[in-house]
């Protein structure tokens, strides 16, 4: 195994370890290149024993039998090398958390209705969960006693899902470009009532310079509640599809 230079931290616990274990006192100078064996330092068995024991604690090391010879106890670098060399590598670090697609979103609470993602596709697909608990605000007025989720907001929330499933990072990455709902063509089939658990999907269509279309629906418990078209226009570059684009207006 090639040595390789010994760290100056290496070195310099080494040195206070064989002060401490050989009773050489604070004082006495060790240099680098002080031999181990073979000179006045020259270590018996049981001192060789003791001093791997201590370096394998203290650097997390294991030197092997057969590695407890001349060549790398010959100096005090040639042994801090080694210990350089053996000791473990560093922890690879845990990768990084998948990012929270949510925060593509401009919107906060309490004005965004997509609750958590379930799948997306970037420029084509996604789908997320609008959760209710009836405990909402907008339900006091809609309606007192008797109270329904408008379906203006399920509207709201199927657009937010579709800005999920296209959003386009700004240029110099600071974070998404907004978009504004440019035209919605949807069908309420029936009212949704809380507390309810309305899945969002929604699939691009066509885009069409800086407007895209999106087919999209909304679920309850496998019911279908409301579906149709809506449309997004983006500010500033088009945003890329990973469709093929249409020659007409959405």
């Amino acid at each position: 195994m090639p040595t390789i230079a010994p760290h100056q931290r290496t070195l310099d616990r080494l040195k206070e370890i064989l002060r401490r274990d050989l009773k050489l006192g604070p004082d006495l100078p060790i240099p680098d290149d002080m031999p181990l064996i073979g000179s006045s330092m020259d270590l018996d068995s049981l001192d060789m024993l003791l001093l791997v024991t201590h370096i394998e604690k203290e650097f997390g090391v294991k030197i092997p039998s057969q590695a407890m010879g001349q060549a790398v106890f010959e100096r005090v670098e040639t042994l801090a090398s080694y210990i350089d060399s053996a000791a473990p590598a560093a922890p690879a670090a845990a990768p990084a958390p998948p990012a929270d697609p949510l925060a593509n979103l401009p919107h906060r609470e309490p004005f965004r209705f997509v609750s958590s993602v379930t799948r997306l596709e970037a420029g084509a697909a996604g789908s997320g969960i609008w959760e209710l608990t009836g405990n909402e605000p907008f339900f006091a007025g809609h309606f007192p006693g008797r109270p329904i989720v408008p379906g203006v907001l399920i509207a709201e929330a199927l657009a937010q899902m579709s800005g999920l499933v296209s959003s386009v990072p700004a240029a110099g990455g600071g974070g998404a470009r907004s978009a504004m709902l440019a035209h919605v063509d949807v069908r309420f089939e029936q009212p949704v009532v809380p507390p309810a658990r309305i899945v969002l999907e929604s699939r691009l269509s066509r885009t069409v310079g800086l407007v895209q279309l999106f087919d999209v629906t909304a679920k309850v418990a496998d019911v279908v509640v409301c579906r149709g078209t809506l449309a997004l226009h983006w500010s500033g570059s088009a945003p890329q599809a990973n469709t093929a684009q249409g020659n007409g207006k959405p």
